[in-house]
Formats: C-alpha cells, structure tokens, sequence
C-alpha cells in the first residue's frame, strides 16, 4: 500500500493559459489551448487528444497541474467536437447555442456522435492534425512559451476517442477500410499516455495491433468504464495487456467510470479523489519519462493497491 501522495501541487509554477493561438496545419474546428509554466521554460511538451464530443477547451484541470509542474500542453480541437459537427451539419435540428455537454443522452446527437466514432475519416483527420501540431511545434512555441534553449521531449495524450488516437501515435497499428494495415507511429513522442482507451476488434484495432507500442505508455481506466459497444472495463485493460513489457503501466481505478473523476469537466460526474489519481499519476509518469525524475519512477514502482485515497488495480511490466 502506498502511504505518500505524489509531489505535486497546482501551484508550484504560476500558469500561462492562452485560447487562441493560431492552428499552424491548416483548418481546424478552434484554435489551439495551450498552457505553460509562466517563470520558466517548459522541460516538455504535451499533445493532449480530447475525447467524443469534448473541445480543446475541456481537460482544464488536468493540463492545468501539468503545465504547473513544468510542462507545455497544447490542445488541439479536431472535427468530432459536438459544435463543429452541428456547424457542419445544420440538418441535425440542433440548435449550437443549447448546452450540449449531455449530449451522450440526447436522442438527435448520440447516434450521430457514435457514427463519427467508427468512420475512418475522423480517426484519420485527427491522425493529420496531430502531425501538423508537431510539425508546427516551433511556432506555437514563440507564440505561447518562446523557444527553448534546446530541443524538449514530448508525449501524446488524450482521453476516450483521444486515447484511441494516442494508440496510433504510439506505434498501434490499425486496419483502415480500403487500405489495409497502417501505423501512425511517430519517434517525435517519447511516452503515451492512454484514459479509457479501446482494445479488440473496433476502430480497426486486432490481434497485433499493440506489438509497435514499445515505448513507455499509461493505461487509466476504471471498475465501472465501458465502451461505446457496450465492453466492460476488462475491454479498456487490452492496450496494456496486449503491449509488450518495458515501462508500461496500467491502473484500473475502483469504482471510477468512463469520466475517471471529472477529468474532462468539473461538473461531469466529480469523484475529487480519482480525479487526485488521475492528476498525480499522470504526472508521475510524465516526470519519470520525459523529465528524467528518479524519484517519479521510483513513487511508480511503489504504488500497490491505493493512489492516495482512491483504491486502485496496479500493474506494470
């Protein structure tokens, strides 16, 4: 059992937090988020996937105690974000000025939204986004944090539909109809970090598609995390499960579901200690694979059945 909490805290470097900086790829749905530590430059550099419907202006929190902590994190907003697919489909007789943060229980929007989920075309555009985000890593850079010293190594992130595309990015293959077999693996990503991600036979993801994932990765889910066909949470354990062993590591949350805490929005089914779990892993792994913290890796190996004051599935290998 783990006795200490991970050390870290919101406020150890003021935030920079900037909405609107310039997508450098061609179009996108918004303009990036992106936050940084205020006094000092970053040591790394966080792509952050957002999940089925979310924006780049969700995940706040999170990103929040990371950049606090030293880190840039940058947020793209790609085209399945509920608003850009009401814009680019008026036909749905929605109207884009309601509240659409429950829209997984609106009849007009959740079969729409699930479609958008299992067409190749949007896996693909966030594929295309994603590297255009890294191509143009020097110009965000001098408009948000001003350009490091030196090269900062950097890791891909995302959570749900976001975790599906920090698979790609970490070397899962996948069968594209009409294409066959891809990888999407880029060495510009030093670690991976997965929330609720996908396993078997969905989004082109099968037997084999971990074998390319031998860089670090975190898998995050929870007892009561399910898919969008209805999986449990065993579904959700598969990228770890199926990945080769070297510095991968897997926490199923207990009793956490498909939102781990809230960690998209506050208000989005809150659980104040798995989301702490969530925020002070995350971190840990990021300290420990990008900051080159040997006491993060060192607080990794420790942790048993708690994180804090949330119980949890601990694994690694």
């Amino acid at each position: 059992m783990i006795a200490s909490r991970y050390p870290s805290r919101d406020d150890i470097h003021a935030v920079s937090t900037a909405s609107d900086v310039a997508f450098p790829g061609g179009e996108a749905p918004l303009p990036l988020v992106c936050r940084w530590p205020k006094d000092e430059a970053p040591k790394a550099f966080v792509i952050f996937c957002h999940g089925l419907g979310a924006s780049g202006r969700d995940y706040a929190r999170l990103s929040t105690r990371w950049a606090a902590n030293g880190y840039l994190v940058i947020h793209p907003t790609f085209p399945d974000w509920v608003g850009a697919v009401l814009a680019a489909e008026p036909g749905l007789g929605v109207d884009p000025s309601e509240n659409l943060d429950g829209w997984t229980s609106d009849p007009r929007l959740k079969p729409r939204l699930y479609e958008i989920l299992h067409t190749p075309a949007y896996w693909l555009e966030r594929v295309r986004i994603v590297r255009a985000v890294l191509d143009g890593l020097g110009l965000i850079m001098e408009a948000t944090c001003g350009a490091p010293p030196a090269a900062i190594p950097g890791a891909i992130a995302g959570h749900s539909f976001g975790a599906y595309t920090s698979q790609l990015f970490a070397g899962a293959e996948i069968d594209v109809p009409g294409e066959g077999a891809r990888s999407f693996r880029d060495e510009r990503f030093a670690a991976a970090i997965l929330l609720s991600a996908q396993g078997l036979d969905q989004q082109g993801l099968r037997a084999g598609s971990w074998d390319g994932i031998t860089g670090p990765m975190l898998n995050v889910t929870g007892t009561r995390d399910g898919g969008a066909k209805g999986q449990d949470w065993h579904w959700k354990v598969q990228p770890y499960e199926l990945a080769p062993p070297g510095d991968k590591y897997l926490a199923v949350l207990t009793d956490a579901d498909h939102y781990l805490g809230g960690v998209a929005r506050p208000g989005q089914f809150p659980v104040p200690v798995q989301h702490e779990a969530v925020a002070e892993l995350t971190l840990a792994f990021l300290d420990a694979y990008l900051g080159g913290s040997v006491e993060a890796g060192t607080w990794l190996d420790s942790i048993d059945d708690r994180i804090g004051d949330c119980p949890v599935l601990f694994k690694r290998k």
